[in-house]
């Protein structure tokens, strides 16, 4: 069946992943810092190559068939945009965050961020900017530069909108009143919201949500599997997963704040808001207080690149805890 199928598949996602953690925390995470444009590059090709020829689904070029398996690059676009900002922020020791090296830096950005909203993936893109800014401000680039983004960011808020896909416009709009549309836009989100509530205390069971398993609610594999979650475990299950995420998170940080090497500090940083920003927004799109923008839950919703991405980065942090010593 197509369910057993993405539990196979899953299966061998994870464990292609579990190895590739293995490999990153084995080696020095200071090796890429060296070579991080190889990661840069390697990205924007795929991405490029994506938006000429990639496998269209629903409207959007976000995959590229390799025959056996489809990747979807803007997963790996995320790891690019974490190692290539903490080794160049890095780099400057004790120079300031001037404003030439960040119009530099935001340079190299943009293209990686254009490449992804093209697709059009505005959800990876919003999550590749927090990324960016993040990093920019657990660095300590003046405040000043976060305001006048902000402004600039306002005055172009007008083009922006105009510029948005139909589809995009009508999450926004469904999200401020889902009632707008109940069988269409606002589908989605009122079934999450009826499959969370009808879980209670402890759920349904496992493999007993009606929601889930009657296909009223979609997609309850990848984007809304914190609600098809919530629907079978229960309140019980959802605060486990709660206190799950808020350990790997600390621990992330924890070992951010403790490291003396400025790129390892800043890796960890990056990865951490990579996996508070999904989690916050998954979550928050699920529970119908945030627009659906079709971000996974790390670590649990079905993706191979997804899946993937997530155990790497994992492994980097982990290689920073190991070769903390001696920096």
């Amino acid at each position: 069946s197509t369910s057993s199928d993405r539990v196979t598949n899953q299966l061998l996602f994870f464990s292609f992943g579990l190895a590739l953690y293995i490999l990153a925390a084995l080696i020095d995470y200071e090796f890429y810092k060296h070579y991080w444009f190889v990661a840069y590059g390697v990205v924007v090709a795929l991405l490029a190559l994506t938006y000429l020829a990639g496998h269209v689904v629903g409207g959007a070029a976000r995959w590229l068939n390799l025959s056996l398996f489809t990747i979807q690059p803007s997963e790996f676009a995320k790891v690019a945009v974490v190692i290539f900002t903490a080794s160049l922020i890095s780099t400057l020791k004790r120079r300031s965050l001037n404003p030439t090296f960040l119009v530099r830096l935001t340079a190299l950005f943009l293209p990686v961020l254009f490449l992804v909203v093209v697709q059009p993936d505005l959800g990876t893109a919003i999550i590749l900017l927090l990324i960016f800014v993040g990093i920019l401000f657990y660095a300590g680039v003046n405040k000043i530069y976060f305001v006048l983004a902000f402004v600039v960011l306002g005055l172009f808020s007008s083009p922006i909108w105009a510029n948005l896909h139909d589809y995009q416009k009508e999450r926004i709009i469904v999200f401020l009143n889902p009632t707008l549309d109940v069988a269409g836009s606002g589908y989605n989100v009122i079934q999450s919201t009826i499959a969370i509530g009808s879980g209670g205390l402890l759920g349904r069971g496992f493999g007993h949500g009606t929601q889930t398993h009657l296909q009223f609610l979609p997609v309850y594999w990848t984007d809304f599997i914190f609600a098809a979650f919530a629907e079978e475990w229960g309140l019980v299950g959802v605060v486990c997963i709660l206190v799950f995420y808020a350990a790997l998170l600390v621990s992330v940080l924890r070992i951010s704040f403790k490291v003396e090497s400025s790129f390892g500090s800043l890796l960890c940083a990056g990865v951490f808001i990579l996996f508070f920003s999904q989690f916050g927004i998954n979550v928050g799109m699920n529970l119908g207080i945030l627009p659906v923008t079709g971000i996974p839950l790390p670590l649990v919703s079905y993706g191979g690149s997804s899946l993937v991405t997530s155990l790497f980065l994992l492994g980097l942090v982990q290689s920073v805890w190991i070769h903390r010593r001696g920096r």
